[in-house]
């Protein structure tokens, strides 16, 4: 698992991790948001996270397919136009709640993130965004393989 750990006055360490997923144990929700990723021939997904202090928060980042990468922004417009783009789910209801509907956009925008908060506690562990350290970095996840591995960022 990855961490900063302590070494004397308030210096950090990282060390790498890598984890494995299986599209079996991910919620309702996001086994729906997998099978579009992989309908448009996605392989692997990127990922940013950031946790430490009181919580974390993993953001989806791009994907790429077999002969190319797809940044975030393109991704969202273009799977905006398909299922995801009208998916709904408590919790979609209960982020939006007080903001008001969500555009197509948003609604793919959120579920990507929470795949990619699913993904990052598969990596980092349940409780990845507590703890007196602070630890920021991406990874990718291969939809084939289930495997993550962890790219630390400078």
């Amino acid at each position: 698992m990855p961490y900063f750990k302590y070494r004397g006055k308030r210096k950090y360490e990282y060390e790498l991790a890598n984890g494995q997923f299986n599209p079996e144990n991910l919620d309702p929700d996001l086994r729906q948001v997998f099978g579009v990723l992989r309908e448009l021939g996605v392989k692997v997904i990127y990922c940013r996270y950031n946790g430490g202090g009181d919580e974390g928060f993993a953001q989806f980042s791009g994907v790429k397919l077999e002969d190319r990468i797809i940044e975030f922004d393109d991704l969202k417009y273009q799977l905006a136009e398909g299922s995801l783009g009208s998916q709904t789910s408590q919790y979609l209801r209960n982020y939006y709640r007080y903001l008001g509907e969500p555009s197509r956009e948003q609604r793919v925008e959120f579920f990507l993130d929470l795949l990619a908060d699913s993904l990052a506690i598969c990596l980092l562990g349940q409780y990845y965004g507590t703890g007196e350290y602070s630890m920021k970095g991406s990874f990718r996840a291969n939809l084939e393989t289930g495997e993550i591995i962890d790219e630390q960022r400078q």
